[in-house]
Order: structure tokens, then sequence, then C-alpha cells
């Protein structure tokens, strides 16, 4: 007699868990492909030599021009943003051309994307026998922990490695800061300020101090939300300590209410400018707490903002408002830099004859109105406020207007038609009323008033 034991089935959790390891370890090995490919793509643009054509302001040199063609065109072509774009060439071209310990890792899969982004970044400024040993510890290092316990191990290495330049690489990093927006959902945005550590930490620690002793003295409010409160509090309503800065400055909002939404007769939400749609009970307290008003004309039939006017050398203020208020944000494709930070860009310029009329206008940021000018990205209008950008390498990006408001619902404007129509009716029974009365007065009373 023979006994058999049961197989044990394995553990579904497990084999999930396990799944998602082998496919992270196949991202890596694709990701290598990738770095190999992006830094083919830029041996090939480095070899046609994109130069600057531009006729003003000073001569990009030909590595920069490269550089911003490439990057602006993957960003387009890949939906990335340009940060990341340049971030991915970046540690693609580090990889094959300066880190092959680090190459050889991911490409086998034991080191992940993430983890050779640490480790490009912080090679930058390295050579010879310091890089070599550098990569080397790294590649090995990076197998065993996770990227941010990876960027606190590289940073150590690069003081090592070359202690006297941290001063430098310190500068180097401060010229970077910058503040951005991104919007989230349900009426929510994030603010993001990347800037040197020591402030940062003391921006953080102070919000934590305010927070406490607000909590301490009975506030209901979650620690969380008192130092998210307290810090809005110092940034609308503080002062700036620097020299020369304007004081007294307040944030400004700008929402686009339809004029049938606020007489209460439809229903198109609200638009808050470089945010989208919100809510009505926002747009109300907002337009309810308003110090100033601007009327905006549109077409309730395309809902195009109307302007009247004339052609003039330089852009007039309703001419500049018209192309903010159409585009809400940098016309170039996926900036959102807001059009109130931007150059008001004759899009076909206006040394080349170009109109200075609201349908060759258009935002650009400062840095993509450099793009369009020392680089072979192309912009054209093609009226009603839809613009084509063609990348260098040919691929064309449609740009819609995001600020105008939706057309009038028909059924609104039928209504509102016949309500004008009975106004119009019922002053008209009033008049002939009137003149039926006169008319039983006599001739010489019938015209009295007459001025012939």
């Amino acid at each position: 007699m023979t006994s058999t034991i049961p197989l044990l089935e394995p553990d579904p959790y497990v084999v999930a868990l396990e799944e998602v390891a082998a496919l992270d370890q196949q991202i890596a090995r694709l990701s290598a492909v990738r770095a190999r490919r992006v830094t083919d793509a830029r041996n090939h643009l480095h070899r046609q030599a994109p130069a600057d054509t531009s006729t003003g302001g000073p001569v990009w040199s030909t590595a920069r021009v490269e550089r911003v063609e490439l990057f602006t065109e993957l960003a387009q072509l890949t939906r990335r943003t340009e940060y990341r774009a340049a971030t991915l060439i970046d540690t693609s071209t580090a990889l094959v051309d300066r880190l092959p310990a680090t190459l050889a890792a991911v490409t086998a899969g034991v080191v992940s994307w993430e983890h050779a982004e640490v480790i490009a970044k912080h090679s930058d400024g390295l050579d010879g026998d310091a890089l070599t040993a550098y990569d080397t510890g790294l590649a090995v290092l990076a197998a065993e922990v996770n990227p941010k316990q990876l960027d606190r191990k590289a940073r150590h290495e690069v003081e090592l490695a070359q202690p006297t330049t941290a001063v430098e690489r310190a500068e180097k990093a401060a010229a970077t800061r910058r503040i951005y927006v991104d919007p989230a959902a349900d009426g929510m945005a994030y603010l993001t300020l990347f800037a040197p550590a020591p402030e940062i930490h003391a921006i953080a620690d102070r919000a934590a101090r305010l927070a406490a002793g607000l909590r301490a003295g009975g506030d209901p409010r979650s620690v969380g939300h008192l130092k998210l409160d307290v810090l809005t509090d110092l940034m609308l309503n503080g002062e700036t300590s620097i020299p020369g800065a304007t004081r007294g400055v307040r944030g400004r909002v700008h929402v686009m209410v339809p004029a049938m939404t606020i007489l209460g007769i439809g229903e198109e939400a609200a638009i808050l400018r470089g945010y989208g749609p919100i809510d009505p009970a926002t747009a109300a307290q907002l337009t309810a707490e308003a110090t100033s008003w601007r009327r905006i004309l549109t077409d309730p039939i395309t809902g195009r903002i109307l302007t009247t006017d004339p052609r003039d050398y330089r852009p007039t203020a309703r001419m500049i408002d018209h192309a903010r208020l159409v585009h809400p944000t940098c016309v170039f494709p996926g900036c959102t830099v807001p059009s109130e930070q931007a150059d008001v860009d004759h899009t076909e310029d206006h040394v080349y004859g170009g109109d200075t009329i609201p349908e060759n206008l258009a935002p650009l940021s400062q840095g993509h109105h450099r793009v369009k000018h020392h680089t072979r990205w192309q912009i054209v209008q093609n009226g009603d406020d839809i613009l084509t950008a063609t990348s260098p390498a040919g691929y064309e990006y449609t740009v819609r207007p995001e600020g105008r408001m939706q057309p009038a619902p028909k059924r609104l404007i039928h209504a509102s038609t016949a309500a004008l129509s009975a106004v119009v009716s019922s002053e008209a029974a009033t008049v002939a009323g009137q003149a039926v009365a006169k008319r039983g007065t006599g001739p010489e009373e019938d015209l009295a008033d007459c001025p012939f």
C-alpha cells in the first residue's frame, strides 16, 4: 500500500509579490535599453549640428541648441515634463558614457531606474579613479537599499571624493531653486518649494512650533492642519524682510464666472485661472469677497472672447489681456507657466511682417520664447485661437484655447431670446396704448410736442 503526500498549492499572495519583483526586473532591463536609445538620439542630433539662426539676442551655442531641442522633443513625444525629460537624458547619457558598472546592474535587472537616477545625479563632477570607485561601489550598494538610503550614501561618497568642491556644488544647486504649483482633485493643489535644505527645514520647524503653540492654547484643529494654515497665513498676510521688495502685495485670484450663471439662468461651472472648474460654493464665496470686477465679453454662441482693438506696433493692454485670457498658460506644448508670468509673443515674428493683432499674439514663457527663436521649433496660428507647434523632428502638436467659456446651451439662448421678445412686446403694447389715449384728446394736444 502506497501513500501520496498532497502537493501544497503555492500561496497566491506570495506568487503575486514575486511577479511584481519579476516585472520590476523587466522594467529595469528595458530602462537600460531605453538609456542606450536616448544616447543614440543625442548622438544623431549632434551629427545634425543644429545651429541658432535667430536674428536677435545672444546667439546660442550648438551644444545648447542640441540639448534644448532634445529634451523638448522627448518631453512632447513621451508626454513627460521638460524637467523629467532632461533628467531622463542626463541619467541615460551618464550611464552609457561614464557609469558602466551601474549600467550593467540595470541591464541585469538588479538595480532599478530610480536607483540609477540617484547614482547619475551625484556623479556630476567626478572623474578618473574617483568616478570608477564611486560607480563600482554604488552599483553594488544599490542592490541592497532603497533610493532614499542610496541618496544619502551617494552624497557621503561624493563628499569624501571631492570635499574641496562642496561649496561650489552647493552654490550650483542653490541656483536651481524654484517654486511651482501642481493642480490636484476636488479644488485642491500642491505648492512645492525647492530650496536649500537649511531654509526648508527652518520653514518646517517654524510651522511646527507655531502649530504646537496654537494647539496648546486650545485650537481644535489637528497639528497637520495647523501647520499648513499658519504657513498659508504667513505667506498671504506676512511681509517680506528682503530690502527693496514691495510691501503690502496681496495675491490675486482670477475667477471667470459665466454671466448666465451669475444671473441664475445657467449652470456652467466657474473657472479658477490656472486650475480649472471649481464648485459653485467656492465661486460664490470668491465673487462675494472680490474687491474688483472686470467685464469680459464673450460670444454666447462660440464662447470666444470678443475684442475690437486696432492694429498697432506694440500690443495694447486689451490685446495683452485677450491673449492671456484665452490662453491661461504658455502656449508651448506641455508648459504650465501662467500667462501672467509669460511674454506676449508675436507668433509670426513682427520683424518678418507679423501683425500686432489678437490673432497673431499668444503668451510664451520666457524660456519657451527663447526656444521658439533659437531652435527649430515652429509655432503658427490657425485661427480661432488654435495654434500648431511643430517640433524639430517634424511632430505636430495642437494647442487649443483653455480660457474660453463653453458656449451657452441652445435652450438658454432660446429662453433668453423668448424672454427678451416678451419684454419688447410688452413695451410696444404700452406705447401703443399711450398713443391711443392721446388720440382721444384732440388734434391740438396730439401735436403739442411735435418739433415740426
